[in-house]
């Protein structure tokens, strides 16, 4: 009997003691570094050599001016942009170029940390440290040659390269911290070191706000996993004590904007001009609910005038039917309309992505409930979570192929929102 108990049970003390080697090993940064600039490479190589449509000239000329482009006004992507562009202009390259490789170096960043995000979940597949790099390097290929993250890293179109940028850097460091946990459970003395990392995410969290808000929903995800990790790092008083002053820190990036605004820049949109410092932040704390009146139109994007998501402007169905299409988009794009003979294998080769991705979500589940969790909830909270959220007209692309009134939808695909 103890020799059937002891057999039926050493699988699952193997695996374990398989994931406590894996968390002992130092991460393979170096490989991340040289995934990061493989994908680099690849983005330059096939980076737009000018400007492009839709709002792709106003962020590569606000960011070169310091100006301020439409609401909410996205002040960390103007400086990250600007101080990119200052490094580059000694190699005498275009304004343009210098821009769009911003958007092809935040592409490529976040391709390694996802490299080393998903090197760290095979862990708990295998032991083999090759199988583990090369499944590691393909997950990031694939990922990065998606069509919407290639397209929004040859161009600087929009500003979610860099939130996709700081989820891919929030991800591995929630998985860090908890190797960390583990590594050192029970002992006191590393506690609040542990804790130190919580910090430096919520920083980074609340930093992430001045470029956009679509990195902050990460915090579910990262929410869970820290639940189901150690529950008690949550109900340490010192970590709020501390969280509010650096959460204001990483909020305060907003000042960019009256204080720019007042010196009237060129391009100078919603013009967020503020009486006080006392009355911008009130604005900035409260995003946008409090304090000035023209900084706070801007941050709640007044302008836009958006309903309550409970008064839907489509059908639900109709918005995921929406997003399937984009997902469709990712894998196989150019095969229909571009290479007539194979045009019959797009659909094909989406669903097997499809059926991969689920095989590999089941394994995952089987293997380490924590990480996929994590992973489940952020691709749950934006993919479902956000088409719930954003609320959309019918896609441009479906109003068509409906015969629907073009006043029913969008004025251009949204693809770029579902980039994660």
């Amino acid at each position: 009997m103890s020799q059937t108990v002891s057999a039926t049970a050493s699988p699952a003390r193997t695996r374990a003691a398989e994931s406590s080697a894996v968390v002992a090993e130092r991460p393979p940064y170096l490989w991340a570094f040289g995934m990061g600039v493989l994908v680099f490479a690849l983005y330059a190589f096939t980076l737009a050599p000018t400007t492009a449509f839709w709002d792709t000239s106003e962020y590569i000329a606000t960011a070169h001016i310091l100006g301020i482009p439409h609401p909410p006004g996205n002040p960390l992507f103007v400086l990250l942009a600007r101080a990119w562009e200052l490094v580059l202009a000694p190699f005498g390259l275009s304004v343009a170029v210098r821009v769009n490789l911003f958007s092809a170096l935040m592409g490529s960043l976040a391709a390694g940390f996802w490299f080393l995000v998903a090197h760290r979940i095979l862990g708990f597949f295998t032991p083999s440290e090759w199988v583990r790099r090369i499944g590691a390097g393909a997950a990031v290929l694939v990922s990065a040659t998606a069509f919407t993250v290639w397209n929004q890293s040859n161009v600087n179109e929009k500003v979610y390269t860099v939130s996709l940028f700081t989820i891919a850097l929030l991800s591995w460091l929630v998985f860090l911290w908890r190797d960390h946990v583990e590594e050192h459970r029970g002992r006191s003395d590393r506690r609040w070191h542990d804790d130190n990392m919580l910090l430096l995410m919520g920083y980074i969290l609340a930093l992430s706000v001045a470029n956009h808000l679509m990195a902050f929903l990460a915090a579910p995800a990262l929410l869970i996993f820290i639940l189901m990790t150690r529950a008690q790092s949550l109900l340490n008083w010192r970590l709020y004590a501390w969280a509010v002053p650096f959460a204001v820190l990483g909020l305060s990036v907003h000042l960019y904007l009256p204080i720019r605004s007042g010196l009237d820049p060129i391009i100078n949109e919603a013009a967020p001009v503020c009486s006080s410092i006392g009355e911008a932040l009130q604005s900035i704390v409260t995003f946008g609910n409090y304090g000035c009146p023209d900084l706070s139109a801007a941050l709640a994007r007044e302008q836009y005038a958006k309903p309550p998501v409970s008064e839907r402007l489509a059908p639900f169905s109709a918005q995921m039917a929406n997003y399937f299409q984009y997902f469709d988009w990712q894998w196989a794009r150019s095969i229909q309309g571009r290479i007539g003979y194979f045009a019959f294998g797009r659909v094909p080769l989406t669903l097997l992505f499809v059926a991969l991705g689920l095989f590999g979500a089941l394994e995952h589940w089987r293997r380490d409930r924590k990480s996929f969790a994590y992973i489940a909830t952020l691709f749950g909270t934006l993919s479902v979570g956000l088409v719930f959220y954003l609320n959309f007209k019918y896609g441009y692309g479906q109003v068509q192929a409906l015969g629907l009134s073009f006043d029913l939808s969008e004025v251009r695909e949204r693809d770029y929102f579902f980039l994660v």
